[in-house]
């Protein structure tokens, strides 16, 4: 009896235990199933999206390299319609920027100044890779150059950028400042890209010397007055003495 007695006091005390915590573990359960079955969905979905992404992109590739890089009139605006859907669904991804950079170029070499700032801009507001981020930044300051922004250009090349960026960066504001004809000043930019070149990007060194070499010699307003002071005060003595 006392067997029995004990056996039903555990079945009561299980009972107990489960009302009390039953509902927890329940919910535990199931919120351990959704957040599996969620991340399977959503890996799913970002398969299925980067592949979707990846296809429209293909698309537009093949449309602007057409003509060995020439489209016509249509695959241009094949180009642009994919380049806009990429944007609108997939703007996040590297596709969508990586298109608006070559609409950009393309726009540049037609001349089109005001189409190729509009693609720049939309990846430096909307692009996930700053490295991306970078390059539609610096070529958009070149962009805003040409159509006599130089204002607008300089501000945009300015604050740090990693070490990879920064001898194109100055060598930018060099241009720009040479444009509004401070010779002095984009003298300074570009021998700071000079100085800033990485050992990968040592070709460029040659065409930085161009630059620096066409640009003239720097003033030497501090070593003309020095040596102009010493001539001064020979001229003062002599004054002296003549007078005496």
């Amino acid at each position: 009896m006392a067997d029995h007695l004990t056996e039903e006091e555990q079945i009561e005390t299980i009972k107990r235990w489960w009302k009390e915590n039953g509902s927890g573990i329940v919910t535990g359960i199931v919120l351990a199933l959704a957040a599996y079955f969620g991340w399977q969905w959503w890996q799913g979905k970002e398969r299925s999206d980067a592949e979707a992404a990846s296809n429209v992109y293909q698309g537009f590739v093949e449309a602007v390299s057409a003509n060995e890089g020439k489209p016509d009139n249509k695959q241009l605006t094949t180009a642009q319609s994919l380049a806009r859907e990429l944007k609108d669904d997939y703007a996040k991804r590297i596709y969508a920027a990586q298109a608006s950079l070559q609409l950009a170029a393309l726009s540049v070499e037609k001349n089109d100044l005001e189409a190729a700032a509009k693609e720049l801009q939309w990846v430096v507001d909307n692009s996930s890779d700053d490295a991306l981020k970078l390059v539609a930044k610096r070529r958009l300051a070149s962009v805003k150059a040409a159509r006599g922004e130089t204002n607008e250009a300089l501000a945009l090349l300015k604050g740090d950028v990693p070490p990879a960026f920064a001898a194109l960066y100055a060598e930018t504001r060099g241009d720009i400042l040479v444009q509004q004809g401070d010779k002095d000043a984009a003298r300074a930019a570009y021998q700071e890209a000079r100085a800033q070149l990485l050992p990968e990007q040592a070709a460029g060194s040659r065409l930085l010397d161009l630059k620096i070499e066409g640009l003239g010699e720097a003033p030497q307003a501090d070593e003309e007055n020095a040596q102009d002071e010493p001539a001064t005060e020979e001229a003062d003595a002599e004054t002296e003495k003549d007078a005496q």
